[in-house]
């Protein structure tokens, strides 16, 4: 495995090493699964004998420039990484004019454009193995993505997946029934109560990760860009993630074949570690080979976590994948 940045060097690392070489390696595009609503796609190649192509399913509010450190270590360990950003995220089309709100109509959007772009990649690369990574609602998106196609993809790793999310101090099924009310009343473009338009950073103590260097040089990233400041859900996107958690638990298990490894991030506050964990059992039952690892001393962002911590994630990762 590579060397990995460490937190005394990591912006000078980043901005000398990484990012240069990312720009040799890869190529930016745009996918239309509707007319005039474009995906916006990057895809790497690495520069050794291809062991298959990973695509990362991001979470909320994410965006490429949060995962670069991550895929610079799967292209050096021989995978071809392809990162579509999901609607009103980044560069992709997005439903509301609002940058700093995450809306959607359906969950099944996010699902539909997931598995249009990884037939897109499976069509380029077709005699290599496509693997799928998704964390936080992207380890949702990617869990319903498996159960729709249960062919496409070889394997699946869910990180920190959102199963369902935590609503508190709401109750989840009072904060489920909000959400259906100002869907149903045509106010599902509002912001979830208590949640505000992007305005002071944040502070690294109340964050979800534990690596300062990481935190820092996403957090100046934002403030020069408008389209990175997404910062609170809407009414429809908690509805969606709602209706998604239904599918999973009720429905998406019984269609997924392909193993399944989900890492469980040790002090969570985003989502539901029960859901997780229910989740694995019922796919378990099944017979699907589906295995739980939880990592200690790490948040909700485990790649956003010390080099110690990663350099066994990323092991454990490449070797399931491998």
């Amino acid at each position: 495995m590579t060397r990995l940045l460490t937190e005394q060097v990591y912006t000078q690392a980043m901005n000398e090493i990484v990012e240069p070489y990312l720009n040799a390696h890869g190529a930016s595009f745009f996918l239309c699964r509707e007319a005039d609503r474009a995906i916006h796609v990057l895809l790497y190649r690495t520069k050794k004998p291809p062991r298959g192509t990973i695509l990362v399913s991001h979470g909320f509010t994410e965006n490429i420039e949060k995962y670069k450190e991550f895929i610079y270590y799967l292209l050096q360990s021989g995978y071809h990484v392809c990162f579509p950003e999901h609607c009103g995220h980044g560069h992709s089309y997005r439903l509301t004019d609002d940058l700093s709100l995450v809306h959607i109509d359906s969950w099944q959007r996010y699902i539909a454009d997931l598995l249009f772009t990884a037939r897109r990649v499976k069509h380029a690369l077709p005699q290599l193995p496509l693997y799928l990574y998704g964390h936080s609602m992207g380890g949702g998106i990617a869990a319903a993505a498996a159960a729709a196609d249960p062919t496409l993809f070889a394997k699946v790793i869910l990180s920190s997946p959102m199963i369902r999310p935590l609503t508190s101090p709401v109750p989840y099924l009072s904060a489920k029934r909000i959400a259906a009310h100002f869907c149903r009343s045509g106010r599902s473009d509002r912001y979830v109560a208590g949640q505000k338009p992007y305005g002071k950073p944040e502070y690294f103590e109340k964050s979800c990760g534990t690596s300062r260097g990481r935190f820092d040089l996403y957090q100046k990233k934002r403030e020069k860009d408008l389209l990175l400041q997404l910062s609170a859900p809407s009414y429809g996107w908690l509805h969606a993630a709602v209706e998604l958690n239904r599918y999973l638990q009720y429905r998406g298990y019984r269609q997924i074949q392909i193993p399944v490894l989900l890492f469980q991030a040790h002090d969570e506050r985003l989502v539901s570690k029960k859901e997780q964990d229910r989740f694995i059992r019922k796919l378990r039952r099944r017979g699907v080979d589906a295995s739980l690892i939880r990592v200690p001393g790490t948040k909700h962002e485990i790649i956003n976590s010390n080099a110690l911590v990663m350099r066994t994630y990323l092991k454990r990762l490449t070797a399931f994948f491998s």
